[in-house]
């Protein structure tokens, strides 16, 4: 229930927040929560440099083994980026420490690392991505992801920019090992919203934004 209400206020704040990276602009602050049925996650961030933030995240597994919540103190890093007149590439990378909570395996440290990378022009949307999440009783969690989209339509900067986009997800200690999620990416101003189902009829919800 928690988790219900915490995803629900922050999607709330969203139209009052920007672009879905661990990094912004110096001084801004990176709020970005995400729901699928097994699984939620809720990140919130500060960067204090161009290429730095530290943040704070949840996340929850519900996996064929194990049930967890992992509280995370993370650092962010942009390792590369590469800015083109019609094109961008970023390159991230994230570690973090914290706790896990597990009614069946009791609690622990923990430790969480990531890196991803994207590459988008004004057409085509890409996205590679890998995060693990290790913990004491061999309660761990690694997730694989990579999307591709397309712009269906251009949009000036200033309004609506739709994406048509396919997310395929490996994750080996979860009940559904291999997930296909069709969903739509929308983007406004500094506010971008996903929503879809995947093929086995599971909802996909994430909020990211930068304020």
């Amino acid at each position: 229930m928690f988790r219900s209400l915490l995803l629900s206020f922050a999607l709330l704040l969203l139209p009052n927040l920007a672009d879905a990276n661990p990094v912004s602009f110096k001084d801004g602050w990176g709020l970005m929560p995400a729901y699928s049925r097994d699984w939620s996650d809720v990140d919130l961030n500060y960067s204090f440099s161009r290429s730095d933030a530290v943040g704070v995240s949840n996340f929850y597994r519900d996996g064929r083994d194990s049930s967890a919540d992992f509280g995370i103190l993370r650092y962010n890093r942009l390792l590369e980026r590469w800015n083109e007149m019609e094109s961008q590439g970023n390159v991230y990378g994230s570690v973090g420490v914290g706790g896990r909570h597990d009614s069946q395996h009791g609690d622990s440290a923990a430790g969480f690392f990531a890196l991803e990378g994207n590459y988008e022009t004004r057409r085509i949307y890409t996205m590679l991505g890998f995060e693990s999440l290790q913990s004491g009783s061999a309660v761990q969690f690694n997730r694989g992801r990579a999307r591709v989209g397309v712009a269906p339509y251009l949009a000036p900067i200033d309004k609506l920019q739709t994406w048509l986009v396919t997310q395929v997800e490996y994750a080996p200690e979860m009940s559904e090992q291999w997930t296909v999620t069709p969903l739509l990416r929308f983007f406004y101003n500094n506010v971008a919203l996903e929503v879809g189902c995947s093929f086995e009829g599971d909802l996909y919800l994430a909020g990211m934004a930068h304020f």
